[in-house]
């Protein structure tokens, strides 16, 4: 008896910690708001990037990143963590109204010559996703029962006013210069120190 609780004990206790491989969030303000459910719970998170740099020909963000069980407005303890990278990987392309750019290329043309000139077409094209790659985070000190290693973050962006436009439109710059099939470092350095004003702005 005493020999098959202890099996059965150890049998728990080996068990492994649910696997959560992705999460979904939009851009809010400066930082990117989301849910998702695990164990029958609904968790509210927020990723604050604070910081961005490039790393290895990527976009880095750094910031903390929070957890609550249950609404956003829900009054119970948060669960934190800080100085969580986040690692660009991809980017999609979004539809309807481009946000303002800033040093676009004059000439801006085609794949093919009887295609028109659009708002999608080339460096008018903006970014309506971006997908990346997370840190590893501790499941139990976000109060998550989960394995959260690695978790890949997909965030949309839908701007709602000028700011998360300006922040739009930065991201799609740097899209351009650092994931296209050739990287211009001195373009994206001039993005990424705009990007790093508009994260810390009050």
């Amino acid at each position: 008896m005493f020999g098959t609780f202890q099996k059965r004990q150890k049998a728990k206790t080996g068990a492994k910690s649910p696997k959560l491989h992705s999460i979904a969030a939009k851009m809010r303000g400066r930082s990117f708001e989301g849910s998702f459910d695990m164990g029958g719970i609904n968790y509210s998170f927020t990723y604050s990037p604070v910081r961005a740099a490039v790393a290895g020909r990527k976009l880095e963000l750094s910031g903390g990143f929070t957890v609550i069980d249950g609404p956003p407005n829900a009054r119970v303890p948060p669960h934190s963590l800080n100085n969580v990278r986040a690692v660009l990987i991809s980017a999609q392309g979004g539809i309807g109204a481009a946000p303002t750019r800033t040093n676009l290329p004059a000439d801006i043309s085609t794949a093919r010559p009887d295609l028109p000139v659009v708002e999608s077409t080339g460096a008018l094209s903006f970014c309506g996703a971006l997908y990346f790659k997370l840190s590893s985070l501790d499941g139990s000190a976000l109060g998550v029962p989960a394995d959260l290693s690695p978790l890949q973050l997909n965030v949309r962006l839908a701007p709602t006013d000028d700011a998360e436009r300006n922040l739009q439109g930065v991201y799609s710059s740097i899209v351009d210069a650092l994931y296209g099939k050739d990287a211009d470092n001195r373009a994206a350095a001039v993005h990424v120190s705009l990007l790093n004003k508009l994260l810390s702005a009050g």
